[in-house]
């Protein structure tokens, strides 16, 4: 099982170039992932992760792992802390940057899966990026519509203005809910949220836990047409396995990709007496 510590692991390549530079850790596929793109990025002071962009077509979620990254989004500026989670909705209300210094873990997904074709925006220079290399003026582009070809549509208008800012969710200090516990040893509930309604996504479902002893997000398992990970917020919650039993750390992650061989299950050994991992 394949295992990385978003905190400590060494970034091995760079993106970027200039003032939009980053170092960065790719982990889809470290850890066999197929559905969700995962990328540790590093921003020293004065780098930025990219443009102000959106994306038609992709969801991205950004976790921050250390450092203050200050958020772009439509709202404005704002600085982040580590354990702050913010989802960012595919289209114009989904438009954002981040500049260092900080580490922040970037998960995305199209509504088909990760590297599913889509189109990013940037509404400071008004260009579009189609595909690698292919770059246009917004201006310049040939819209399609039905009617009486003398008829021209209706412009639509600058799709980067202000709005509100994205919700962040602080994971270390989120409200749980009790919720019928599946996994827990004694029949009972489990503390959990749902993070998606809280950040405004549609395309994910993720969750967050808080386990006490003996207790576990649900029976040993494998699923089809799914792909799940797992990122410890904090305590030592221990992974069972085909291979067998991993304890995790705060900042582990790791994926369970569809069918048997990733047979998954996370629970928190009982000699744990003093730890509420969340994740």
């Amino acid at each position: 099982m394949q295992v990385v510590n978003a905190f400590i692991c060494e970034p091995d390549e760079t993106f970027g170039r200039g003032a939009f530079r980053a170092r960065v850790f790719g982990l889809t596929e470290r850890l066999r992932g197929a559905v969700i793109g995962a990328t540790v990025w590093e921003m020293r002071a004065g780098e930025k992760l990219g443009p102000y962009h959106y994306h038609h077509g992709v969801e991205e979620w950004r976790y921050v792992v250390s450092g203050a990254p200050i958020l772009r989004d439509a709202g404005g500026e704002r600085a982040l802390e580590p354990g702050e989670l913010v989802a960012f909705a595919a289209g114009p209300t989904g438009a954002h940057t981040m500049h260092g210094p900080g580490r922040v873990v970037m998960f995305s997904a199209g509504d088909r899966g990760w590297g599913e074709a889509f189109v990013s925006v940037y509404p400071d220079s008004d260009k579009i990026a189609a595909a690698p290399g292919v770059m246009f003026r917004r201006a310049d582009a040939i819209d399609a519509w039905h009617g009486d070809a003398n008829t021209i549509p209706a412009a639509r208008g600058d799709q980067g203005s202000p709005g509100p800012s994205s919700p962040t969710v602080r994971l270390t200090t989120a409200v749980l809910e009790l919720s019928d516990g599946g996994g827990s040893r004694d029949g009972g509930c489990l503390r959990k949220a749902m993070l998606g309604p809280l950040l405004g996504a549609e395309t994910w479902t993720a969750k967050l836990y808080e386990l006490e002893p003996g207790e576990a997000t649900a029976a040993y398992h494998y699923e089809w047409c799914r792909e799940k990970w797992a990122l410890v917020v904090n305590g030592a919650p221990t992974l069972r396995h085909a291979d067998g039993q991993t304890t995790l750390g705060r900042s582990d992650i790791c994926c369970f990709p569809q069918g048997p061989g990733p047979d998954h299950g996370i629970l928190l050994r009982s000699d744990h007496q003093n730890s509420s991992p969340r994740g």
